[in-house]
């Protein structure tokens, strides 16, 4: 029965749905704080944009599953939101910090272009979004979209870089183990066979020079 309504969305392409609202919301509310905190060379208002990111993403992740209003296209705006308020915190945390630029240039090469493509890959098989890959790969799952995987994805290197940024070496370490992991993980994938076009004249490469 979860199989089931794990790899069937009733309507994918919605875009009314509550959960997209809260992610929607929690998009535009923490990108004014951020570009307030640019502004005003605040890095109170930054962390309170950190804080709506954060709130939001568990919302509107709890909301669709108890809501039963997982769609594809909730995935997906999530995904992509996710990697926007990160890059404009980040950025604003490099500014008053420039000190960290080595963790934090690591991490945004994580999260936003090493992790961004793996969460991406739920696209090739019959899942409604990466919350759902332990019905491809137990080890994809539990490295990278298991609930504690997750925190760890978004949480700890930003939470290092808060509260001890004396020891930043811990950070860098860490950002440069979740690229080794994710790097990893993608190669898992590409042993699991996926969704391709069929083969046909529209796909396939003319001959010739």
């Amino acid at each position: 029965m979860e199989q089931n309504s794990a790899s069937k969305s009733l309507d994918p392409r919605s875009f009314s749905s509550w959960p997209n609202l809260v992610t929607l919301f929690r998009l535009m509310a923490s990108l004014i704080f951020f570009t307030l905190a640019a502004v005003k060379s605040s890095p109170t208002l930054n962390f309170i944009g950190l804080g709506l990111h954060w709130a939001g993403d568990v919302a509107d992740g709890v909301l669709a599953r108890r809501a039963r209003q997982e769609t594809i296209l909730g995935a997906e705006i999530d995904i992509i939101a996710d990697r926007v308020e990160s890059i404009f915190f980040y950025v604003n945390f490099l500014s008053f910090n420039p000190r960290l630029f080595l963790p934090i240039v690591l991490y945004l090469l994580d999260f936003a272009f090493v992790d961004f493509y793996l969460s991406y890959q739920f696209l090739k098989y019959p899942i409604i979004s990466p919350n759902y890959f332990y019905l491809v790969d137990r080890r994809v799952y539990r490295y990278n979209f298991s609930p504690l995987a997750k925190f760890c994805n978004s949480t700890v290197v930003a939470l290092l870089l808060i509260f001890l940024p004396q020891w930043q070496i811990l950070a860098t370490l860490f950002a440069g183990g979740l690229i080794i992991l994710k790097m990893r993980s993608i190669f898992w994938l590409r042993e699991k066979p996926g969704f391709l076009p069929p083969l046909s004249s529209g796909y396939e490469r003319e001959a010739g020079p």
